[in-house]
């Protein structure tokens, strides 16, 4: 709950400043493509180092550097906020919107000083890769977070299939999207 006093303290003395991001998020999708149709897929986030250890400071509390027992529950908790926000996930099917069914947050871990958390995303229905585009970005349009993606790609592919797929960077038209990814598979 203090982080999002905090984070609502900052977003209130950021607009009235100047609007730029107080968060920065690196992250990405991960698509397991074993077949065609694919229904749930993760994300990932790597959030600033300023961010990070503020966190890792008000919930490691025994300081061991790590997350476990009432420390990871009280930091998922914290993190389920976003679900108001849909994770900042941006999804489209053939051009239409995309909100995934469901959004749980698997993991969340502290790796190189940074807090890393790892999500799961349900898709609404199967979407087939061979005979739909499957389009996915990160942004926020409300809390001043900048959703970049990973050094090595917003979407990392793995599994049997996957060879055969093909993501497309294209040019996003919303300011809080970096880019797009459009992930179609050919058989």
């Amino acid at each position: 709950m203090r982080f999002v006093l905090c984070l609502g303290m900052a977003v209130f003395f950021a607009g009235s400043a100047m609007a730029h991001p107080h968060v920065w998020v690196d992250s990405q999708y991960r698509v397991t493509v074993n077949q065609a149709d694919v229904t749930h897929l993760e994300a990932t986030w790597g959030l600033d180092l300023f961010t990070s250890t503020s966190l890792i400071a008000e919930y490691d509390v025994n300081g061991d550097g790590e997350f476990t027992g009432q420390e990871k529950l009280d930091m998922v908790e914290i993190l389920q906020s976003f679900d108001q926000y849909g994770f900042f996930m941006k999804m489209k099917q053939d051009g239409a919107d995309l909100t995934p069914s469901e959004v749980r947050i698997l993991d969340v871990r502290i790796r190189d000083q940074m807090l890393w958390i790892r999500l799961g995303v349900e898709l609404p229905a199967a979407v087939n890769l061979e005979t739909s585009t499957l389009s996915m970005a990160f942004g926020d349009d409300e809390l001043y977070f900048a959703m970049e993606p990973l050094e090595e790609g917003l979407v990392r592919l793995s599994g049997a299939l996957s060879e055969t797929c093909t993501p497309m960077e294209r040019e996003a038209t919303e300011t809080s999207v970096v880019f797009w990814v459009d992930l179609t598979c050919r058989s």
